[in-house]
């Protein structure tokens, strides 16, 4: 899995579209259209890669443990197609990566992560009361193991070679119905050698999610081992943590904190360590859900929030760009600006991201210098965070432009725009209305929609 871009749509949810044959002869495919916010190595599914897709027909099994291959776009199979009781529902379950197997009821995470950790890295997905369709069904696929980041503060005059996690069960009991996992009873404890993510400072390994007392040995180039435990750490599934440690001549001190629903940051975790220095070391950046530094652009000064790991405006954009023509390439929003200065504009996809295509990286597009429009995997960390503000999105409604119909949308309703367009003439973007939660959805690249910044 890596920086590949989604085809199709994640609509409102998780949900399911169309209709469906009568006839087995002309009965449509079964496809998956997958969503994951984050992994390990990358932030999609890489074309080839395999989940295991189990459906029940009811209460009966159709399929069990079917192979789906990703093509780009969805997982398929043209050998699996959907059955002909066009009302019966099914439950569909799938994980990654595919064990031929079986649908694991158990899993383990790799002792030796040293090389990497992405075969621990253990993905489920479930959707209930889907119908047999023509368009994909969408599953949203969460972490089950938990994801321990251990940032190096070496105070020596050596260099760290290895970082060891112990005291944690290695093997765990996976629930694909929820999905989740948690350790099985009796296993003994495993020592578990961490991935080096960046030279020195930072080392990653999966473990599995339980509560118990959690070791942390590191190794110097002089050959010595300085080791520290975290009494009853717990660590839960789909959730990242990190684990700070201070190495010095005599000792390490550790902090671990950082909780992280589904692998967002956010929280922290008190260790009861008396390692108060340790924590007044580590206690930096800008607090998830508050104000920073406003941001000035082009005379427009923007509030600016941090939500989980993310910098984003606080207002919606309204800046005019040079060459760009009021009421063609953008509009006021339907409540007037002068309303609310902060509904900002509506841009279509052309004018916000000034011509670039967003399917090749990050797009700075009308936003100011070490900013960026959001990617899709922005949009769904900031529809999912608990640590967005209740006022931060601002419903300015939208500007529809067809060739027989051009006038505004609903003004409960906003949209805020993303960078790519894995579908023909659209483009992802996050849907909200008064009183709902957002969701991923799209909308032509005509229409005229709001936008927010990241900071890069």
């Amino acid at each position: 899995m890596k920086q590949n871009y989604f085809i199709g749509l994640f609509l409102a949810g998780l949900f399911v579209v169309g209709g469906c044959s009568e006839k087995r002869d002309s009965a449509p495919r079964v496809e998956i259209f997958p969503t994951v916010r984050t992994r390990v190595s990358g932030l999609y599914f890489d074309r080839g890669d395999r989940i295991g897709l189990t459906i029940l027909k009811g209460a009966e099994p159709y399929v069990r443990n079917f192979p789906m291959t990703y093509d780009g776009s969805v997982f398929t199979d043209p050998g699996l197609v959907w059955y002909d009781d066009s009302q019966q529902t099914a439950t569909l379950t799938a994980y990654y990566p595919y064990m031929e197997s079986g649908t694991p009821e158990e899993f383990s995470v790799a002792a030796d992560q040293g090389a990497g950790c992405e075969s621990s890295d253990l993905l489920g997905a479930v959707v209930a009361d889907a119908l047999p369709v023509s368009t994909p069904v969408g599953m949203l696929f969460y972490h089950l193991m938990s994801q321990l980041t251990i940032i190096v503060d070496n105070t020596t005059d050596t260099e760290v070679t290895e970082v060891v996690i112990g005291g944690f069960a290695a093997t765990a009991v996976v629930d694909f119905s929820v999905p989740t996992a948690s350790a099985k009873p009796g296993v003994q404890a495993s020592e578990i050698r961490t991935f080096e993510a960046a030279a020195g400072t930072s080392y990653r390994a999966i473990l599995v999610p339980q509560q118990g007392d959690l070791s942390v040995t590191v190794t110097t180039s002089d050959g010595k081992t300085r080791s520290k435990s975290v009494q009853q750490a717990l660590l839960e599934s789909g959730k990242r943590y990190d684990l700070s440690i201070r190495v010095s001549m005599a000792e390490i001190e550790v902090t671990l904190s950082g909780e992280i629903s589904d692998w967002v940051d956010g929280g922290s975790l008190d260790t009861n360590d008396d390692t108060d220095a340790a924590d007044d070391f580590y206690e930096t950046g800008i607090p998830e859900g508050s104000e920073t530094a406003s941001l000035v652009y082009e005379g427009v000064t923007y509030p600016t929030v941090r939500i989980g790991d993310q910098v984003w405006m606080a207002a919606n954009l309204r800046y005019e760009p040079a060459g760009r023509t009021l009421d063609t390439d953008f509009w006021a929003p339907q409540e007037g600006l002068e309303s609310d200065p902060e509904l900002g504009l509506l841009y279509n996809y052309a004018t916000a991201t000034n011509g670039a295509s967003g399917d090749g990286g990050r797009v700075q597009g009308i936003c100011p210098d070490g900013w960026h429009l959001p990617d899709t995997a922005e949009l769904q960390a900031l529809a999912e965070s608990a640590e967005r503000p209740d006022d931060f999105l601002k419903c300015a409604g939208f500007w529809i432009v067809a060739s027989m119909n051009q006038r505004y949308g609903d003004s409960s309703t906003g949209y805020l725009m993303g960078s790519e367009c894995p579908e023909s003439g659209k483009c992802v973007c996050l849907l909200y209305t008064s009183g709902s939660e957002p969701s991923l959805t799209s909308v032509s690249v005509n229409y005229g929609i709001s936008v927010r910044c990241v900071q890069d």
